[in-house]
């Protein structure tokens, strides 16, 4: 962590030891306890908060209940076994996957039915009619199904021209 100062109208900070510590518990969940170990291990899910386009930055540690224990302003701060504890967290957290082929997309009512592979595998889900994948600013494209699932369309590039051809005449 770190502690912010201003001296003579410079901004600086300095890094400090966090008051607290992570480890696994046995049933291999995420803790939390105070650096001299008096207090209890809490149970903790790592969250990342806004802007998710810097998911090494502004990560809470937060109780079952929700309730913020920690905010981490950058994993860079902590030391490598912390850092890597919250990024396995959150990738457990945060998986998304990532479509590499489209096998069909076919119009259903309301719906469009969609088959692909992921790097989950094979997949099928159903979006709304009326929702198109969203584009982001790095040039993936997130598709949203009927169940909020969000898959990721890393590069149009990447993929095959059958797949290319399905996912363009959706997006038309």
């Amino acid at each position: 962590m770190s502690a912010s100062f201003q001296t003579d109208g410079i901004a600086s900070k300095v890094a400090e030891e966090p008051s607290w510590h992570l480890s696994r518990n046995a049933e291999g969940r995420l803790v939390l306890q105070n650096q001299n170990g008096m207090v209890e291990a809490t149970p903790v899910q790592a969250v990342c908060c806004f802007p998710w386009s810097k998911p090494h930055e502004y990560v809470s540690l937060r109780d079952d209940k929700g309730h913020e224990l920690v905010l981490i302003e950058a994993l860079d701060d902590l030391s490598l076994e912390q850092r890597r504890l919250i990024e396995e967290e959150l990738a457990l957290r945060n998986f998304l996957p990532r479509v590499t082929q489209i096998f069909n997309i076919a119009d259903q009512m309301e719906f469009f039915h969609w088959q692909v592979m992921t790097t989950a595998g094979p997949r099928n889900f159903l979006t709304r009619r009326h929702e198109r994948p969203r584009q982001l600013n790095n040039g993936q494209m997130m598709i949203r199904d009927v169940c909020n699932d969000i898959y990721l369309v890393n590069r149009s590039e990447d993929m095959d021209p059958k797949s290319l051809r399905l996912l363009w005449v959706y997006l038309d």
